[in-house]
This record gives structure tokens, sequence and C-alpha cells, in this order.
């Protein structure tokens, strides 16, 4: 390199920058003095392909403007940074913009002002895209200096990996950094008075127990006199689970009058929120200073992972594993090294072999967020999951025995898409709703294991008395449902039902007795009525057929 600035220097600024390794090979050449065309032609990329991962670069830098002066300044903002961290007399900043600013942070950092505590942050050393969604992050951070910024999206979905790239991106116009898991939340009080130790550089200050008082001293000390940036994570452990979406947790309702004040009060800092369930006040308080964003998978961001593992596939593989994993990030590196390691990367076979896959540490996540649904919205999954289809919110109350009020649905409805657990389809003049594929498979799954028990208590019993799903939820899809439905019997409900009962019957008492015990039931149950069985009359019919067609 023509600079005198130590490549592995440049390496590491880069990577706090989240230039990626194609980027620097490339910016190395560049630095070299290597024209454009030659480094295309080592690279065996186009010209184009060469100048753009160079704007990447300069973007990544904050370096604006036309030609090639912007190569000059990378040069000098390089050299700067080297001769700041390791001294220097005889090298003086030009000009001002981010240069300046550059020194003004470094001056506050060995003056003890300027800190980073990133706390349990991970630590991301691949990734992948998200240029789009980084870029609008970075507009409202820096430019539009919102003081309260939301990423949220399901488990897996990549949210945290994609505000650690964020940090790390605008961590130097920033006098603090802080990043904080929520995943074992103190109280709120507990929570400010830790800020208040870390904004004092560790010291024990005097510290007031009051919300209040630790607030005002807070936002008047620090988040006014510094640009100071704050990280959420897990921010969903401090709101409630068995009821609707974004209430919080006993002791932990400080931290809602914290989003409150922090979004309405002048500051120049900004908290970023990360969580699975959105808390119900962020729509209330969005707006110029306060917006939110859910990332969405790219196939370009699936490709990439599967690239990694050496694996390739084609575009209608490419179309059938998006609609079967969605959004999730988690779930796509799971499918590549079980693609890898048991299916000799033959994508075909995989998708062949396996229908919807949903390893152990997906199911866990979906288990978790499940657990934390309301009874009805609960219900309202179990609908979705038999149907298998979008449904409008007609369709969706029509079998419901005991409707609830239209107003109690769409508040269930909101819910679930706060968790994003359910898509909003609009189809012309209509707005139909579908959980995501994920979710589709683990309810279903679900559904099956709670009716299989509900079945077997029957059987032992002869009572019908504990049945619940069997009463409320029609396994068979009525025939508005099934018009346009998609053939997937792998998560057909009385499907899933027979299989989990004609397993256990054969390793067990065989199937003559129980059959016996169930068909008793079902001439009981024929001639109540609805209002008192439900369809658990109807259900249990459906079972012995499917069982005596097996």
């Amino acid at each position: 390199m023509t600079t005198q600035i130590p490549q592995n220097f440049v390496q590491a600024i880069a990577k706090e920058r989240g230039v990626t390794d194609a980027e620097l090979e490339t910016v190395f050449m560049a630095l070299d003095g290597q024209a454009t065309a030659a480094i295309a032609t080592k690279l065996g990329i186009s010209d184009i392909a060469v100048r753009k991962r160079l704007g990447e670069v300069y973007k990544k830098f904050q370096i604006g403007g036309n030609g090639p002066g912007k190569l000059s300044e990378l040069r000098h903002q390089l050299l700067f940074l080297h001769q700041t961290e390791y001294g220097s007399s005889d090298f003086s900043p030009r000009g001002k913009g981010t240069l300046s600013k550059i020194a003004i942070l470094s001056e506050g950092f060995a003056n003890g002002q300027r800190q980073e505590d990133w706390g349990e942050a991970p630590d991301v050393s691949v990734f992948y895209g998200r240029t789009e969604e980084l870029t609008t992050l970075n507009q409202w951070i820096l430019s539009d200096k919102c003081r309260l910024v939301a990423v949220l999206g399901f488990p897996g979905s990549g949210k945290t990996t994609l505000s650690v790239q964020l940090a790390k991106q605008i961590q130097n116009e920033f006098d603090f950094v802080i990043w904080r898991s929520l995943r074992s939340p103190l109280a709120a009080e507990e929570f400010l008075a830790n800020l208040i130790q870390v904004f004092s550089n560790q010291q024990k200050p005097l510290i007031p127990a009051d919300f209040s008082a630790n607030f005002d001293r807070i936002v008047v000390e620090y988040l006014r006199k510094h640009r100071c940036l704050l990280i959420l994570d897990d921010f969903e452990s401090v709101l409630n689970a068995g009821e609707l979406a974004g209430h919080y947790r006993e002791g932990c309702a400080g931290y809602r009058e914290l989003i409150l004040r922090l979004a309405e009060v002048d500051h120049k800092s900004c908290l970023v929120l990360i969580s699975a369930e959105e808390p119900t006040e962020l729509t209330l308080l969005a707006g110029e200073k306060v917006r939110y964003l859910k990332p969405t998978i790219s196939e370009e961001i699936a490709r990439e992972i599967f690239h990694e593992k050496g694996l390739s596939a084609k575009d209608q593989e490419w179309k059938e594993l998006l609609a079967r994993y969605g959004e999730n990030l988690l779930a796509f590196k799971i499918v590549a090294a079980t693609v890898s390691e048991f299916f000799e990367g033959n994508v075909a076979k995989f998708l062949e072999a396996t229908g919807l896959f949903i390893e152990e540490n997906i199911s866990n996540l979906l288990a978790q967020q499940f657990d934390r649904l309301s009874g009805d919205e609960a219900e309202i999954a179990y609908w979705l999951a038999v149907a298998q289809i979008p449904l409008s919110l007609a369709q969706l109350r029509e079998d419901m025995l005991f409707k609830p009020s239209l107003s109690d649905s769409l508040k269930n409805i909101d819910s679930l898409s706060r968790r994003s657990l359910i898509e909003k389809i609009n189809e012309g003049q209509e707005t139909v709703f579908v959980l995501q594929p994920l979710i589709v498979k683990y309810a279903a799954e679900l559904l099956a294991d709670r009716i299989r028990d509900e079945i077997l208590e029957a059987i032992k019993t002869q009572v019908t008395d504990r049945m619940q799903l069997l009463k409320s939820h029609k396994l068979s899809a009525n025939a508005a449902t099934l018009k346009g439905a998609k053939d997937n019997p792998s998560l057909d409900i009385l499907g899933l039902v027979k299989n989990r009962l004609q397993s256990l019957f054969l390793k067990t008492t065989g199937y003559e007795a129980p059959l016996n015990i169930l068909t008793t039931i079902a001439a009981d149950l024929k001639d109540k009525s609805v209002l008192e069985v439900g369809y658990a009359g109807e259900n249990i019919a459906n079972i012995i057929s499917e069982l005596k067609s097996a």
C-alpha cells in the first residue's frame, strides 16, 4: 500500500464499520493505487461491481460527494485514526466535517467522557445484506435525530444481529454507547440507577430511589449534554405473557414510563428497542422522532447463508424454501447445516424428504412465543392452523361456537400482529389473515398433541367432561375454507391426530378396544345439542373414520 497505515489496522477499523471481506479486498487495492479496471480484472468482476464495493465502503465511512476525492478522503480518515491511536506530532487534521467529529470524540474518550459498554451484545463475525435496512436506520438515528427507534420481529429474524451491525457502524457518532439485554430484567428503577453508574464512569454516585428523580438526572446531565446511544435487547421480557401483547409485567411498568418520556422529552440521544413483541404505546408515539422497523429476509441473505455452507439451489427450490421458512434467518441457518450434514448438500432431496422441517432450537423458540399467547389468541391460531389458508375476519369467526365481540376479535388479531405471528394480506376489498409458515406447522402439531391427549383421557375415563379443544374447534375445514385451499396432507389436523393414535395403539392396546370405546362415546354425543358438546361428536366420529381407514 502507498499509505503508511498497517493493513491490520485498516482491517480492524473497517470491520468496526461493517465493511465486508469482499469490500475490504477491493479497497486495499484501491488504496494501493490500482485502477478500477485492473482491480476488476484481478478479482474477476466487472468495473461496476468494483465501484459498487467502493461506494459501500465510502458510505460506511460516511464519505459523501463525487469523484476521486472520496478515496483521498478515506485515506486521510484512516491516517488520522491511526495517528490518533498511536500518536504523532507531524500530523494535523484538515478541514471540518467527519474528521473534526472524530477528533472531538477521540479527545472526549481520552478525557474519560466517551464510553462504550456492549454488555451482552453478541459477537457478529458474519453479516449478510441488509443494506437497505441499515441505510434507513442510519438515516433515522443520525440525520433525522430520532429519539426512539424500535427493531421488531419474530425470534430468529435477525433483528439483534442487524442492531449490532448498526451500532458498530454509528458508534463513533456518540459519546456513550450502552447495550443491555433485558432477558433477566431489573426493575426500571434499578435499571436507571445502573445507567447513572455507567454514565458516571463506574463511580458510586448518590442515586435517589425515586424513578422521576433518576430519569430527570439522566436526561439533564447526560442525554441532553452528550450524544448517547442506548440499546435495549430482548425487550419482550418486560412484557407480560398470557394476555394481549404489549402490556407490562408486574414490577416492570417503569419501562413504559421510560419509553414515553424518552420519546417525548427533548434530548439529543437515541434509544433503540429490540423486541419480538411491540409495546402498545409504540404505535401512538410513532412520528417524526419515533419510528420502528420490521426487518424482512431476502433471497439474497438466504443464498449467502447457503453459499457459506457450499450449497446452491435452483430457483424453484428457493421459492419453496422461502415459502416454508418465511422470514426466519435461524431456520435457514439450521436448514443449511442439515442439508450439508444429512443430505450430501442436495437441497432437492431435503425438500422431498422433510416437508416443513422444525429443528429443536426452532421448536423451543416457537414454544416460547406460543406460550405467551392469551387463550383467545391461541384459539385464533388454532383455527388458522386448521384452515391452512388466509381467512377473513368473517371466515375466522364463522365456525366459532361462542363468538367474541367484533371489537375483541380485532384486539386479538392486532395482538398476534404485535407478536409478528400473523400476517395481514389485502385481497381486493377484503383483508385476510394468515400465520407465519413455521407457526402454522407448530400450531398444527401442538393442536394434534392436545387433541390426542383429550381422546386418550376420554378412552381412559369414558367421560367427556374434560374435553376442551374437541368441543371448541372443528377439526375438518368447512366448504368455504376448503375452496382454494392447498393440498397439504402433512398439516391436516385429523391426519396428524390419526397418526399419533395409530402409533400409540399399535404399541399398546391394539385398535379394537379403544375404537369400541370411542364409538360408544360418539353415540352418546350424537343426540346432544351443539351448545352442550360443541364439535366433540363430529370430531370423534371423523377420528374414528380416519382410524378405520388406516
